[in-house]
């Protein structure tokens, strides 16, 4: 049986979940490439952290990159670090010497990406990437292998399971999002500064990834205009609830004959659609392609053995790859992108403003609207005390600019208090 020994770049939860999934499952992955994969060395930062750690005997732990660049029976590099930047230095480093790269670094990748997979082909070497998105669920393969022979025209995805499970918690629980959020965070769901998450700087780097590979265009974070969740209330949900909608953090990524538009924004979904049935950490990708239709992938986007669960799939496809010869032999084919400005990308929204309770304000609001011609498709008063009232507008498609302005001019008028909120509808 053949032997290939590996190496991790970092032993956190992933880097754990990878060496206890190899022990898991070992015989299954010897069966089906007829190969022993063995971990033979560990990048850490903080030696006597690790040593206390039940780790098996034969891992050797270095702090020393050099120990493993430069150590030739090691054929696979596992990079699970999530520093972009020394990340990348070492993944080049590796290629030069004919290591093939197995990474999760989704930050890395988003940024990164094209450049090292150009390299790693120059290098004749593999670089693959499964787990950067949706932790354990299958999606970047299929997005160049399986259905690549669509034109994708469509990929929206709950991406990130710290802003789905608060979210969930908000619609199911009736919690404020400050409640949410710190349950999430005493359960390991949220970082302590959960920023990343929250602002849906997470979910922008995943759709980024997707859409390069989906479009086949040179497309990086930079690209994707980012909103989160921070100010959606315990009233947008129950809003959405009334009107037949849940509120998800939604990945967006839509191309067309006027180009590809990147989003990442909260969203009214109607409740029927498979999305709005994605509760707590859990995330879900669907896609959209002009032959093969709708197609939904659901699971784990997170977590130690889901996550190692799409880590030793690459390794084992690098590994099946040298044993067939064709390491570093796939060509990828890259556009340079044609992005749709933002202000012209068209959705319905729904709007929640605080007004004064006068005889006046709905025809003032209505003739803001009309003059830079929206639609209303539904509009609602609640909540009216002596001296305010709260308004509910469901406007019909209208482009991302024209609201804009349109808001802002509402805001100036003397009977409205404030622009509670402006959260956009997905109609799928």
């Amino acid at each position: 049986m053949k032997k290939v020994s590996i190496a991790l770049l970092g032993c956190g939860t992933v880097g754990k979940g990878v060496i206890d999934l190899l022990a898991m499952n070992g015989p299954l992955i010897e069966e089906q490439l007829d190969t022993e994969i063995t971990i033979k060395r560990v990048l850490i930062r903080d030696m006597p952290k690790y040593e206390q750690m039940e780790l098996p005997d034969d891992i050797l732990l270095t702090t020393d990159f050099a120990d493993i660049v430069n150590d030739d029976e090691i054929e696979i590099v596992v990079e699970v670090m999530g520093s972009a930047d020394f990340a990348k230095d070492c993944i080049e480093q590796c290629f030069k010497k004919g290591k093939s790269v197995v990474s999760a670094n989704k930050d890395l990748i988003a940024d990164y990406g094209m450049p090292l997979l150009k390299m790693a082909k120059e290098c004749n070497v593999d670089f693959q990437f499964e787990a950067s998105v949706a932790g354990g669920i299958p999606i970047v393969r299929p997005m160049y292998s399986s259905l690549n022979s669509n034109t994708m025209e469509e990929i929206i995805g709950i991406m990130n399971g710290t802003t789905n499970y608060i979210l969930s918690n908000m619609t199911d629980t009736g919690m404020s999002y400050e409640t949410a959020l710190k349950e999430a965070q005493e359960k390991g769901y949220a970082e302590a500064d959960p920023t990343n998450d929250v602002s849906g700087y997470d979910a922008g780097r995943k759709i980024a990834i997707l859409a390069t590979l989906g479009f086949h265009s040179a497309l990086t974070f930079n690209d994707v205009s980012v909103e989160g969740i921070e100010n959606i209330a315990q009233e947008d949900i129950q809003h959405a609830r009334e009107m037949g909608y849940v509120i998800k953090l939604l990945a967006i990524a839509r191309q067309d004959g006027d180009g590809i538009s990147l989003n990442v924004h909260p969203a009214f979904i109607r409740k029927g659609h498979p999305l709005a049935n994605v509760g707590g950490a859990y995330n879900a990708v669907y896609v959209r392609g002009n032959c093969v239709g709708d197609v939904m992938f659901y699971g784990q986007g997170a977590g130690s053995l889901p996550t190692a669960s799409a880590v030793v799939s690459d390794v084992m496809n690098v590994i099946l790859h040298c044993n067939i010869n064709i390491t570093g032999s796939r060509d990828f084919v890259w556009h340079d992108p044609k992005l749709k400005p933002q202000d012209s990308i068209c959705a319905p929204y729904y709007l929640r403003m605080v007004v004064d309770n006068a005889p006046g304000v709905l025809s003032s609001i209505s003739a803001v609207l009309a003059q830079h011609k929206i639609s209303i498709r539904s509009l609602i008063q609640k909540d009216e005390t002596t001296e305010i009232a709260e308004i509910v507008i469901l406007i019909d498609s209208s482009a991302a600019g024209l609201v804009n302005q349109s808001l802002k001019e509402i805001e100036d008028l003397a009977c409205v208090r404030k622009i509670a909120n402006a959260i956009r509808v997905i109609e799928v």
